[in-house]
């Protein structure tokens, strides 16, 4: 396994927004869009879709854990939609920061986001699943969209 799979989703994002952070001290590109209401319109589809994924392996008895060993296949819920929605999830409420803070430097964070997991997760999770749940999984696969 790779080793930076042993760093979860959820630290990878607030590391990024660290970084931005830093890079906004640096160089600050403010935004006049700066808003908290917005930033919490933007955030709460994606807090919502991570919650209604998360629901959905609980009702499974599975793990949601990227690199943990499910025991059940998740094709219900959101996850009739986007092979992702978890991580989907996470996207807006990254992108959501940019309104909190009125610095478009933060849009680095979505990104960011966006390419770690799709490059170094998403792989992975498939490969396993792949491997654990065959037929079942490939059917899956080819039925719904990985990022939708």
């Amino acid at each position: 396994m790779n080793p930076l799979l042993r760093i979860p989703p959820p630290v990878y994002a607030l590391l990024l927004l660290g970084l931005c952070k830093g890079l906004d001290n640096l160089a600050p590109l403010p935004l006049d869009l700066a808003s908290p209401t917005l930033g919490t319109a933007v955030a709460a589809p994606g807090l919502a879709l991570m919650f209604w994924a998360w629901l959905s392996f609980l009702k499974k008895k599975t793990t949601p854990i990227p690199t943990g060993e499910p025991s059940a296949m998740v094709a219900e819920g959101p996850y009739r939609f986007s092979r992702n929605p978890m991580y989907l999830g996470f996207l807006p409420m990254l992108a959501s920061v940019v309104f909190f803070t009125g610095s478009v430097v933060y849009l680095l964070a979505p990104a960011g986001f966006f390419l770690i997991v799709d490059k170094l997760f998403v792989p992975y999770e498939e490969a396993k699943l792949e491997r654990l749940f065959g037929a079942e999984y490939a059917r899956f696969k080819r039925s719904v969209p990985r990022w939708r």
